[in-house]
């Protein structure tokens, strides 16, 4: 038995890729301490690991992150980045440091995982501490030669000038407008007594873990030269069925020789207005079963004849019967639906949005609308276009079969053993 201990970013879509992982180490008779927002302490703990809380000035509770940090939801793009690098990613390390101290010193930890934002864990290692995983759960955000930079949702050079492009802009990310972070990070790490990063933030970071363990599979990533040494590919997790799941009254219309349409916006960026109603105004009079997930009961109301909206449907129940998804860009969901052979229509433009529905369009597997609101307009021409032509659909059937091949919470628990032995 292994002393293994998880610090998650306090954020749903970076919270449930754990779970499965949780109850592989559990199943296997490691000893889990999971720290994390206290909204998710039933779960760490009906995963069978033990739950221990971020302090409250890191955890938005209840709250939507941009009621917690009502500075987000002013800004897009990459200023929405750096300033979530800046004020969320690094301001937290600090009092998180603390909080890894203050429990390694009951649990002697074999090794310590993170999601993709928590980089205390690193950080903790170069103190002495013990190893560290990166479990990440966005699309990579590491530089590389003729890829563009993260935040761009621009697709990889192909062409001389892409190319040229791409690395020029790569220069510039680096030395000039990511620059005041790379400071604001170098004073982050003077606080805690560590020396600056000798190369860009966005680079050192990936090489501090001992091992990077990347919830996708280079089907789905754009190709690179190389990849870290550290790095593996473990595939998506995916969320499995669920048997008690009730289903609602209407579940049996999911059996009618008709198209099923899942609109999905993700448990962020929650404004209807973006995605969820252009798109139910779109195909309100179409021969096709809409679902709108997740809305709460009665946020929208005069629903058409066509459409049902749930707040919670588990994907490994609802997927099986989905012709097409419609969302704005969450990476879990969008690889969970890829991974039913599903085909994509994305429009996101805040947080890493921009860059799954880059991936999307980039693997041919669905068709990149490249807003964060587009009109019902838009959107039924896109629905039209991928019923109509069966290369999306082909795409997404072979990225399913990709997928196939993984079994991420297996993969990564040997992985993590591996690292321990």
């Amino acid at each position: 038995m292994n002393k293994i201990l998880i610090l998650i970013e306090p954020v749903e879509g970076h919270f449930s890729p754990f779970v499965p992982l949780i109850r592989k180490l559990v199943e296997r008779g490691h000893k889990i301490v999971c720290i994390t927002g206290r909204v998710f302490k039933e779960r760490v703990e009906n995963a069978g690991a033990s739950f221990f809380p971020l302090p409250e000035k890191w955890d938005p509770g209840d709250k939507e992150i941009y009621d917690f940090v009502p500075e987000l939801k002013k800004l897009k793009g990459l200023s929405q980045i750096k300033y979530y690098i800046k004020h969320i990613m690094f301001d937290q390390v600090p009092d998180v440091i603390e909080v890894l101290k203050n429990v390694l010193k009951d649990f002697r930890a074999d090794v310590v995982i993170s999601d993709t934002f928590m980089i205390a864990n690193g950080w903790i290692t170069e103190m002495g501490g013990p190893p560290n995983v990166r479990l990440s759960v966005l699309p990579l955000t590491l530089p590389g030669k003729n890829i563009a930079p993260f935040g761009l949702g621009l697709l990889p050079g192909n062409s001389f000038f892409s190319k040229l492009r791409n690395n020029i802009l790569n220069y510039i990310f680096e030395k000039i407008i990511f620059k005041d972070v790379q400071l604001y990070t170098s004073e982050i790490r003077e606080k805690v007594g560590l020396p600056h990063y000798k190369k860009f933030f966005a680079v050192q970071g990936y090489e501090i873990p001992n091992l990077v363990l990347h919830t996708s599979t280079p089907t789905f990533e754009y190709r690179r030269e190389k990849f870290p040494p550290n790095l593996r590919f473990i595939g998506p997790i995916l969320i499995p069925l669920s048997k008690d799941f009730q289903t609602p009254a209407w579940w049996p219309e999911l059996e009618k020789d008709l198209p099923v349409i899942l609109i999905n916006q993700g448990t962020i960026a929650k404004n209807y207005d973006d995605l969820i109603i252009p798109a139910i105004e779109a195909l309100k009079d179409e021969k096709m079963i809409v679902l709108a997930v997740p809305v709460k009961d009665g946020e929208i109301e005069d629903l058409p004849e066509n459409t049902h909206t749930e707040p919670y449907i588990p994907f490994g129940n609802l997927l099986p019967y989905v012709d097409i998804m419609i969302t704005n860009g969450g990476f879990g969901g969008t690889q969970n639906a890829l991974a039913h052979g599903i085909p994509i229509i994305i429009a996101g433009a805040t947080e890493d949005k921009m860059e799954v529905a880059a991936r999307v369009e980039n693997s041919g597997s669905g068709i990149n609308l490249r807003k964060q609101k587009p009109s019902p307009v838009t959107i039924k021409k896109a629905v039209k276009k991928v019923i109509s032509d069966g290369s999306y659909r082909q795409k997404a059937k072979e990225i399913q079969a990709d997928f196939a091949k993984y079994d991420a919470p297996t993969l990564a628990a040997n992985l993590v053993e591996e690292l321990i032995q």
